[in-house]
């Protein structure tokens, strides 16, 4: 499935920004040469560009053309819970922990959530930044019926929306909850954080356009290595 012109402009230039091509404090190549570059039209370019600003990596000043903000690893919760997704979240791999398959009802995740004796995959990873450091201990418990070649792909660099996507299983919506938790020592102990120190804990469930659930995951923040925000836009 293709991505759609906007999702691969804002990819690409989401990329370049984290790879330090464009460094903080400079101008991005005009709306002009971005739609030469992509052979697009207008409306992607501004579209693409509205979320580089939702994301929190550039700012957009009238007169001034857009300039980079950010190169650090900020995560917009609304692309955590991006249904179009077909990239990582975040730039960098994982480190998989563990991974569990059974019924539904083994899992704390999803015992509420699947038939009780649906096959599913417990997939516990470590999300990593470029240079190594944990940014967020993810826990995700998928359906089986509905992925049953999941554990055949590279699972250290999975992204399992932007998977769910490409076998065209159509993601409809990603619905969250935020808390703040401590961690108990196995956890505090992976993220190498203090057991007294609150955590944002993201949990969130993946539907497809029937309505049917293809994944509950949680997500322990990093509290440091990590920024988790939600911009909104003034489009007066």
């Amino acid at each position: 499935m293709a991505a759609a012109k906007h999702v691969e402009i804002r990819e690409s230039i989401e990329s370049d920004i984290h790879r330090g091509i464009y460094e903080v404090g400079q101008k991005l190549p005009t709306e002009r040469e971005i739609m030469d570059r992509f052979g697009v039209s207008r409306n992607p370019v501004q579209k693409a560009m509205s979320a580089l600003v939702e994301a929190g990596l550039v700012t957009r000043r009238r007169g001034a053309g857009t300039v980079v903000a950010s190169a650090g690893l900020r995560s917009n919760l609304l692309r955590m819970m991006d249904p179009t997704l077909t990239s990582p979240e975040v730039d960098g791999d994982h480190r998989v922990l563990n991974v569990q398959v059974s019924s539904a009802e083994s899992f704390d995740l999803s015992r509420s959530v699947f038939d009780h004796g649906q096959p599913t995959a417990l997939l516990t990873r470590l999300k990593l930044s470029n240079d190594g450091r944990p940014l967020a201990l993810e826990r995700c418990v998928i359906d089986l019926v509905q992925v049953p070649e999941l554990l055949s792909q590279n699972l250290e660099a999975l992204t399992t929306i932007a998977y769910y996507n490409s076998l065209g299983l159509r993601v409809r919506r990603a619905n969250t909850v935020l808390t703040a938790v401590h961690l108990n020592a196995a956890d505090a102990g992976s993220l190498d954080v203090s057991m007294k120190e609150p955590v944002i804990r993201q949990e969130r469930t993946t539907h497809l356009n029937d309505e049917s659930v293809v994944e509950v995951a949680e997500f322990l923040i990093h509290p440091h290595n990590m920024t988790l925000e939600v911009s909104q836009i003034d489009n007066s």
